[in-house]
């Protein structure tokens, strides 16, 4: 167990923050974008909170703003830093009540999503250092947080508010609230076609062969 925790100057670097079990109970593993990890002995609700507090950012205000821009109410992105976007994902099932189940992967550090035949987990992401995340959820699902996490991120460095009042760009777009929904609604249309794409594809496989011209039907 180590007493390290990231400084904003090395925010960049997280690749992912996963909950995990070890002999002192619900810890924290912190994943760098080089493969190599650490173990922290607080929950990743506590790290998440560190992180922000770290920028002198109130995690609430920034959770309530983001559920505007991307008009969803459950699991966030959390956009901490320019290069520290946080993507919430289910990474393990509880083993009681209580326990942490999500994890966060760096929007910028991910480099592919796919099928995972390990069940229970149905998918990977494969991160920067090489790593891979089984992850609870579907391709679909996963790729949908990015999405989101993306316009978050887009969004976000419009509003300096959201990084502890730090200007990152000059900005003159104006917020308007139906644009924002629309980009949302997209998002939710692209990848419910891409689902019932994988899905059409699923049944195609698993469909018998047909019957060859002439035969005997019985």
């Amino acid at each position: 167990m180590s007493d390290y925790f990231p400084t904003p100057e090395t925010f960049e670097r997280i690749a992912a923050i996963i909950p995990a079990y070890n002999t002192s109970g619900d810890s924290t593993i912190i994943i760098s974008t080089d493969g190599k990890s650490t173990t922290l002995s607080a929950r990743v609700p506590r790290v998440i909170l560190r992180l922000a507090r770290s920028r002198a950012i109130d995690l609430n205000e920034l959770k309530n703003k983001v559920r505007a821009l991307t008009q969803r109410t459950l699991l966030p992105p959390l956009p901490i830093t320019p290069r520290l976007v946080l993507i919430p994902v289910k990474t393990r099932l509880p083993r009681i009540a209580g326990d942490a189940t999500y994890g966060y992967i760096n929007l910028h550090t991910v480099k592919e999503v796919y099928r995972s035949n390990n069940k229970p987990y149905h998918s990977l992401i494969k991160i920067a250092g090489q790593t891979e995340i089984p992850v609870l959820w579907s391709a679909a699902s996963v790729n949908r947080q990015l999405a989101l996490a993306r316009l978050a991120a887009a969004e976000s460095a419009g509003y300096p508010s959201l990084y502890g009042g730090k200007t990152l760009r000059e900005s003159n777009a104006v917020y308007n609230p139906e644009i924002h929904l629309l980009a949302a609604k997209l998002v939710d249309i692209f990848y419910d076609i891409l689902a019932l794409k994988q899905i059409t594809l699923l049944n195609q496989t698993s469909l018998p062969p047909s019957s060859c011209p002439g035969e005997a039907k019985h």
